[in-house]
């Protein structure tokens, strides 16, 4: 009598193990592909069937680990890429403006250096001096040297 309690409480206690084992580990998938081609999930075992088994598990997957989620107060990496892309492309119309600029006042100078064999300008004391004529050549040449490599 003492000798099948305790055999029994032995079956019991491995019962009860195997149940709280298979618990922890999640519940049973099963996938198989009928004739037709068709994937087909379930829970419980179908009848007549060649299956896969999967576990899946009990807990869910930590929020933090999704790649997906989006943090708060913070924008998508997408937006990010937007916001990037938007800035870059400001900055390339601020650099081409800029460019622009230079090279009209390249131009504006060549225009008025080029024609006139007399040229005057203000030097350092605030004197007005008149530039030679291999200055004033050389002047032109540097600048339209400078308009040929970085003006478009």
């Amino acid at each position: 009598m003492i000798r099948q309690a305790i055999i029994l409480t032995v079956i019991l206690f491995v019962g009860l193990g195997a149940v709280a084992t298979t618990k922890a580990q999640g519940q049973q998938m099963y996938s198989w592909t009928d004739e037709n081609g068709v994937v087909h999930f379930s829970d419980t075992r179908p009848e007549g069937q060649q299956v896969s088994e999967q576990m899946i598990p009990n807990d869910p997957q930590p929020a933090a680990d999704n790649p997906y989620q989006q943090v708060e107060n913070q924008p998508s990496i997408a937006q990010q890429r937007r916001d990037e892309i938007a800035q870059k492309s400001q900055q390339a119309q601020v650099n081409q403006a800029v460019y622009s600029a230079q090279c009209s006042s390249w131009q504006a100078e060549v225009d008025r250096l080029e024609p006139n064999r007399r040229v005057f300008f203000t030097n350092e004391e605030g004197e007005t001096e008149r530039m030679d004529d291999v200055e004033r050549t050389d002047r032109v040449a540097q600048l339209k040297n400078q308009i040929a490599k970085n003006c478009r």
